[in-house]
């Protein structure tokens, strides 16, 4: 099981978005080969060769790096602030 939380700290110290509203998701899609495979939400365009060369380089396992990334509108959180887990869900099903 991928940690998704901490996939998503891996790429935001990669992409050097600390302190800023929240720009990226981990969601879990169904994958023919490997049962499950990780998709980026993010709401600013990423360019994914460059995203995982950084990740690699900071010793994330390649389990961990997301294959594809979708750039939506925004992040779907809950009134708290925290992460709308079951509508980022559904966005990424829905793509």
């Amino acid at each position: 099981m991928v940690p998704h939380e901490v996939v998503e700290q891996k790429i935001i110290g990669a992409l050097g978005l600390e302190g800023s509203e929240r720009r990226i998701a981990i969601c879990g899609v169904p994958d023919e080969a490997k049962g499950e495979a990780l998709l980026l939400l993010t709401a600013d365009p990423i360019e994914m060769d460059k995203l995982r060369a950084a990740l690699n380089e900071s010793g994330v396992p390649n389990l961990w790096i997301p294959k594809r990334s979708v750039v939506v509108e925004n992040i779907p959180v809950l009134a708290s602030g925290k992460l709308d887990i079951r509508r980022c869900q559904e966005l990424a099903h829905n793509l």
